[in-house]
Protein backbone atom coordinates (compact mmCIF):
# COMPACT_ATOMS: atom_id res chain seq x y z
CA UNK A 1 0.00 0.00 0.00
CA UNK A 2 1.49 3.41 -0.48
CA UNK A 3 1.26 6.30 1.62
CA UNK A 4 -1.44 8.60 1.44
CA UNK A 5 -0.41 12.28 0.32
CA UNK A 6 -3.35 14.05 1.49
CA UNK A 7 -4.22 17.08 -1.44
CA UNK A 8 -6.74 18.96 0.96
CA UNK A 9 -6.86 21.08 3.60
CA UNK A 10 -6.50 19.43 7.13
CA UNK A 11 -10.18 19.27 7.92
CA UNK A 12 -10.20 19.46 11.72
CA UNK A 13 -9.15 21.73 14.31
CA UNK A 14 -5.72 21.23 16.72
CA UNK A 15 -8.20 21.23 19.65
CA UNK A 16 -10.15 18.18 18.61
CA UNK A 17 -7.05 16.75 17.14
CA UNK A 18 -6.11 16.51 20.51
CA UNK A 19 -8.71 15.41 22.03
CA UNK A 20 -9.06 12.61 19.68
CA UNK A 21 -5.86 11.76 20.27
CA UNK A 22 -5.77 11.73 23.94
CA UNK A 23 -8.67 9.62 23.89
CA UNK A 24 -6.54 6.76 21.23
CA UNK A 25 -3.96 7.03 24.40
CA UNK A 26 -6.58 6.32 26.94
CA UNK A 27 -7.76 3.18 24.88
CA UNK A 28 -4.50 1.89 25.15
CA UNK A 29 -3.16 2.23 28.92
CA UNK A 30 -6.48 1.17 29.51
CA UNK A 31 -7.37 -1.30 27.06
CA UNK A 32 -3.95 -2.92 25.04
CA UNK A 33 -4.82 -6.26 26.98
CA UNK A 34 -8.12 -6.24 25.75
CA UNK A 35 -7.00 -5.64 22.40
CA UNK A 36 -4.27 -8.18 22.32
CA UNK A 37 -6.40 -11.13 23.69
CA UNK A 38 -9.02 -10.35 20.84
CA UNK A 39 -6.29 -10.72 18.44
CA UNK A 40 -5.20 -7.20 17.32
CA UNK A 41 -1.64 -8.33 17.31
CA UNK A 42 1.08 -8.64 14.73
CA UNK A 43 -0.12 -9.45 10.87
CA UNK A 44 -4.03 -9.20 12.13
CA UNK A 45 -6.28 -7.53 9.61
CA UNK A 46 -8.66 -5.82 11.25
CA UNK A 47 -11.90 -3.31 10.81
CA UNK A 48 -12.21 -0.26 12.80
CA UNK A 49 -16.41 0.56 12.23
CA UNK A 50 -17.25 4.14 12.90
CA UNK A 51 -13.24 5.00 13.00
CA UNK A 52 -14.03 8.70 12.86
CA UNK A 53 -10.80 11.04 12.64
CA UNK A 54 -8.66 7.59 12.78
CA UNK A 55 -6.69 8.14 16.09
CA UNK A 56 -7.82 4.75 17.54
CA UNK A 57 -7.15 3.35 14.10
CA UNK A 58 -3.60 4.25 13.90
CA UNK A 59 -3.06 3.33 16.94
CA UNK A 60 -3.57 -0.40 15.94
CA UNK A 61 -2.22 -0.20 12.51
CA UNK A 62 1.62 0.31 14.58
CA UNK A 63 0.32 -2.93 16.45
CA UNK A 64 -0.75 -5.13 13.20
CA UNK A 65 2.46 -3.70 11.15
CA UNK A 66 4.17 -4.86 9.21
CA UNK A 67 1.70 -7.61 7.77
CA UNK A 68 -1.08 -6.45 8.89
CA UNK A 69 -3.85 -3.92 7.97
CA UNK A 70 -6.38 -1.77 9.56
CA UNK A 71 -9.01 -0.51 7.77
CA UNK A 72 -11.77 2.28 8.97
CA UNK A 73 -15.15 2.82 7.54
CA UNK A 74 -16.78 5.98 8.31
CA UNK A 75 -19.60 7.54 6.39
CA UNK A 76 -18.73 11.02 7.53
CA UNK A 77 -16.35 12.70 4.47
CA UNK A 78 -15.10 15.29 6.75
CA UNK A 79 -14.05 12.73 9.42
CA UNK A 80 -12.87 10.13 6.71
CA UNK A 81 -10.70 13.31 5.24
CA UNK A 82 -9.09 13.92 8.80
CA UNK A 83 -8.32 9.86 9.09
CA UNK A 84 -6.34 10.45 5.82
CA UNK A 85 -4.67 12.91 7.22
CA UNK A 86 -3.92 10.94 10.35
CA UNK A 87 -2.54 8.26 8.62
CA UNK A 88 -0.46 10.03 6.73
CA UNK A 89 1.17 12.09 9.14
CA UNK A 90 1.62 9.31 11.60
CA UNK A 91 3.45 7.40 8.34
CA UNK A 92 1.89 3.64 8.75
CA UNK A 93 1.33 2.50 5.89
CA UNK A 94 -1.10 -0.80 6.80
CA UNK A 95 -4.05 1.61 7.27
CA UNK A 96 -6.50 2.89 5.17
CA UNK A 97 -10.08 4.51 5.29
CA UNK A 98 -13.17 3.91 3.00
CA UNK A 99 -16.62 5.09 3.09
CA UNK A 100 -19.44 2.78 4.51
CA UNK A 101 -21.96 2.64 7.20
CA UNK A 102 -22.14 0.20 10.53
CA UNK A 103 -24.89 -2.04 8.74
CA UNK A 104 -22.94 -2.11 5.28
CA UNK A 105 -19.43 -1.47 5.31
CA UNK A 106 -18.99 -3.06 1.84
CA UNK A 107 -16.02 -5.62 2.48
CA UNK A 108 -16.01 -9.19 2.32
CA UNK A 109 -17.50 -11.54 4.43
CA UNK A 110 -15.47 -13.99 6.92
CA UNK A 111 -12.13 -12.44 5.96
CA UNK A 112 -11.10 -10.48 9.53
CA UNK A 113 -9.54 -11.04 12.41
CA UNK A 114 -10.90 -8.39 15.00
CA UNK A 115 -14.46 -6.13 13.79
CA UNK A 116 -13.72 -3.24 16.36
CA UNK A 117 -16.91 -0.85 17.12
CA UNK A 118 -16.33 1.87 19.12
CA UNK A 119 -18.62 4.70 20.70
CA UNK A 120 -20.97 3.74 17.25
CA UNK A 121 -23.67 1.55 18.83
CA UNK A 122 -25.82 4.37 20.73
CA UNK A 123 -25.94 6.70 17.32
CA UNK A 124 -27.82 3.90 15.52
CA UNK A 125 -31.09 3.44 17.54
CA UNK A 126 -33.33 0.29 16.25
CA UNK A 127 -30.24 -0.51 13.93
CA UNK A 128 -28.09 -1.67 16.42
CA UNK A 129 -28.41 -5.59 16.05
CA UNK A 130 -28.36 -5.10 12.22
CA UNK A 131 -25.15 -3.58 13.03
CA UNK A 132 -23.59 -5.81 15.19
CA UNK A 133 -24.85 -8.61 12.69
CA UNK A 134 -23.15 -7.05 10.17
CA UNK A 135 -20.03 -6.24 12.12
CA UNK A 136 -20.09 -10.62 13.18
CA UNK A 137 -20.71 -11.39 9.72
CA UNK A 138 -17.34 -9.91 8.77
CA UNK A 139 -15.09 -12.52 10.93
CA UNK A 140 -13.13 -15.62 9.84
CA UNK A 141 -14.20 -18.23 11.89
CA UNK A 142 -11.94 -17.85 15.20
CA UNK A 143 -12.00 -13.75 14.86
CA UNK A 144 -13.68 -11.57 17.45
CA UNK A 145 -15.88 -8.65 17.51
CA UNK A 146 -14.78 -5.90 20.33
CA UNK A 147 -17.80 -3.60 21.12
CA UNK A 148 -17.28 -0.29 23.39
CA UNK A 149 -19.93 2.20 24.43
CA UNK A 150 -20.61 4.56 26.86
CA UNK A 151 -23.92 4.42 28.46
CA UNK A 152 -24.92 8.58 28.13
CA UNK A 153 -26.66 9.15 31.10
CA UNK A 154 -23.54 7.51 33.33
CA UNK A 155 -21.29 10.12 32.03
CA UNK A 156 -20.37 12.70 34.89
CA UNK A 157 -18.80 15.76 35.91
CA UNK A 158 -14.96 15.01 37.61
CA UNK A 159 -13.59 17.91 40.14
CA UNK A 160 -15.41 20.92 41.28
CA UNK A 161 -15.95 23.73 39.18
CA UNK A 162 -17.98 22.22 36.73
CA UNK A 163 -20.20 25.22 35.40
CA UNK A 164 -24.13 24.47 36.02
CA UNK A 165 -24.98 25.48 32.48
CA UNK A 166 -22.52 23.01 31.38
CA UNK A 167 -24.24 20.21 33.26
CA UNK A 168 -27.83 21.44 32.38
CA UNK A 169 -26.20 21.11 28.65
CA UNK A 170 -25.32 17.49 29.11
CA UNK A 171 -28.72 16.38 30.34
CA UNK A 172 -30.17 18.27 27.25
CA UNK A 173 -28.22 16.19 24.61
CA UNK A 174 -28.92 13.03 26.46
CA UNK A 175 -32.62 13.88 26.77
CA UNK A 176 -32.32 15.04 22.74
CA UNK A 177 -31.02 11.85 22.17
CA UNK A 178 -33.29 9.64 23.53
CA UNK A 179 -36.18 11.72 21.77
CA UNK A 180 -34.22 11.08 18.60
CA UNK A 181 -34.38 7.20 18.90
CA UNK A 182 -30.29 6.99 19.94
CA UNK A 183 -30.03 3.90 22.30
CA UNK A 184 -28.21 5.47 25.00
CA UNK A 185 -27.78 2.74 27.46
CA UNK A 186 -26.80 -0.12 24.54
CA UNK A 187 -23.79 -0.02 26.73
CA UNK A 188 -25.00 -2.32 29.56
CA UNK A 189 -26.02 -4.64 27.01
CA UNK A 190 -23.30 -5.87 24.30
CA UNK A 191 -22.77 -9.37 26.04
CA UNK A 192 -26.14 -10.31 24.98
CA UNK A 193 -25.70 -8.54 21.42
CA UNK A 194 -22.98 -10.67 20.74
CA UNK A 195 -25.16 -13.40 21.90
CA UNK A 196 -27.78 -12.92 19.46
CA UNK A 197 -25.21 -12.32 16.67
CA UNK A 198 -24.40 -16.00 17.12
CA UNK A 199 -20.88 -15.43 18.87
CA UNK A 200 -19.02 -16.40 22.22
CA UNK A 201 -18.56 -14.00 24.94
CA UNK A 202 -15.28 -13.97 25.73
CA UNK A 203 -14.93 -10.94 27.99
CA UNK A 204 -16.15 -7.95 29.46
CA UNK A 205 -14.84 -5.47 31.13
CA UNK A 206 -15.87 -1.83 32.50
CA UNK A 207 -12.91 0.96 32.48
CA UNK A 208 -13.37 5.06 33.60
CA UNK A 209 -11.61 7.80 31.53
CA UNK A 210 -10.97 11.56 32.12
CA UNK A 211 -11.35 14.06 29.88
CA UNK A 212 -9.68 17.58 30.76
CA UNK A 213 -11.82 20.00 30.80
CA UNK A 214 -10.69 22.47 28.50
CA UNK A 215 -11.08 19.99 25.68
CA UNK A 216 -14.87 20.42 26.53
CA UNK A 217 -15.52 23.82 25.11
CA UNK A 218 -15.36 23.67 21.72
CA UNK A 219 -15.59 20.36 20.28
CA UNK A 220 -16.70 17.12 21.41
CA UNK A 221 -20.20 15.14 19.81
CA UNK A 222 -22.37 17.51 22.59
CA UNK A 223 -21.29 20.69 20.48
CA UNK A 224 -21.32 18.79 17.40
CA UNK A 225 -24.92 18.00 18.07
CA UNK A 226 -25.87 21.76 18.49
CA UNK A 227 -27.37 22.44 14.76
CA UNK A 228 -29.48 19.08 15.06
CA UNK A 229 -30.44 20.03 18.35
CA UNK A 230 -31.60 23.94 17.11
CA UNK A 231 -32.94 22.42 13.82
CA UNK A 232 -35.24 19.61 15.92
CA UNK A 233 -36.88 22.29 18.36
CA UNK A 234 -34.85 20.55 21.06
CA UNK A 235 -33.11 24.26 21.99
CA UNK A 236 -32.97 27.44 21.19
CA UNK A 237 -30.38 29.96 20.10
CA UNK A 238 -30.84 31.47 24.06
CA UNK A 239 -29.52 27.94 25.42
CA UNK A 240 -26.96 27.75 23.01
CA UNK A 241 -25.29 30.65 24.33
CA UNK A 242 -25.82 30.29 27.91
CA UNK A 243 -24.09 26.09 27.29
CA UNK A 244 -21.46 27.84 25.18
CA UNK A 245 -20.72 30.29 27.95
CA UNK A 246 -20.77 27.25 30.73
CA UNK A 247 -18.48 25.00 28.66
CA UNK A 248 -16.26 28.26 28.29
CA UNK A 249 -16.23 28.70 31.78
CA UNK A 250 -15.42 24.92 32.69
CA UNK A 251 -12.62 24.69 30.63
CA UNK A 252 -11.00 27.86 32.52
CA UNK A 253 -11.65 25.99 35.61
CA UNK A 254 -8.29 24.82 36.62
CA UNK A 255 -8.40 20.53 37.31
CA UNK A 256 -11.97 20.04 36.10
CA UNK A 257 -12.62 16.76 34.15
CA UNK A 258 -15.18 14.72 32.48
CA UNK A 259 -15.43 11.60 33.64
CA UNK A 260 -16.78 9.11 31.20
CA UNK A 261 -17.30 5.39 32.56
CA UNK A 262 -17.29 3.11 29.05
CA UNK A 263 -18.24 -0.63 28.39
CA UNK A 264 -16.50 -3.45 26.17
CA UNK A 265 -16.81 -6.61 25.44
CA UNK A 266 -15.55 -9.07 23.40
CA UNK A 267 -17.07 -11.96 21.29
CA UNK A 268 -15.70 -14.95 19.14
CA UNK A 269 -17.20 -16.37 16.20
CA UNK A 270 -17.32 -20.11 16.76
CA UNK A 271 -14.56 -22.54 15.01
CA UNK A 272 -15.71 -24.27 12.17
CA UNK A 273 -16.43 -27.88 13.22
Amino acid sequence: MTQHTPAHELTMPDLERQRFRLMAQTAIASESHLWSAAGIVHGARVVDIGCGAGAVLVEMARIVAPGGEVIGVEPNRRARDAADDEIAAAGVMCARVIDGTATATGLPAGAFDVVMVRHVLHHLGSAVPDAVGHAASLLRPGGCLYLVDTPADLIREGAPGFDPDAVDFGAAYVAFQRQRGSDVTVGLRLGQLITDAGLDVVSEATTDSVVPGHLLASHGPMVEAIPAMLAAGAATEADVARWRAGLARTAATPGVTLSVRQFGAVGRRPQLV
